[in-house]
């Protein structure tokens, strides 16, 4: 699918995992983020643009993505830097069983399919209906191999 627009870009910003460009778009004429990885073929153009006052509920992200979902969880400490690179130094507790990370999620999907990508060296402990989606997700993952 192609979209084309035209973006005047205000700042860069790493949330959710990823980095996004923040900026007011022309077709929508509304403000925006954009997903640095879902954009192709991006143009410079020659045109400047004069800086538009920024209302403080559009440089609310929590607004508008909610971590409802408070993951707990423990990581072997073989993950630390994974989880480092992701969330930041101060995302989980050492303990003596692990690596105690504690975070809020905007979405259950992104959620199950980032915490799948650890395979063994993550057990959920909160909440249960995600233990039981991880469960699921592993029995439907072993179905293929039998």
């Amino acid at each position: 699918m192609k979209l084309d627009r035209l973006v005047e870009p205000y700042f860069a910003i790493f949330q959710w995992s990823a980095w996004y460009v923040f900026g007011f778009c022309l077709k929508r004429r509304d403000w925006r983020l954009f997903k640095l990885l879902r954009l192709q073929n991006l143009t410079l153009c020659d045109e400047g643009y004069s800086l538009r006052a920024i209302p403080p509920e559009k440089r609310d992200f929590s607004l508008r993505y909610t971590e409802d979902i408070k993951l707990v969880a423990l990581f072997d400490p073989s993950v630390k830097y994974q989880l480092i690179e992701t969330h930041g130094f101060d995302c989980f507790a050492e303990t003596d069983d692990g690596l105690l990370f504690e975070l809020g999620f905007t979405s259950e999907e992104h959620l199950i399919r980032w915490l799948l990508g650890f395979g063994n060296k993550v057990k959920v402990l909160e909440p249960d209906d995600i233990v039981e989606k991880i469960k699921s997700a592993a029995k439907n993952i072993l179905e293929h191999y039998i």
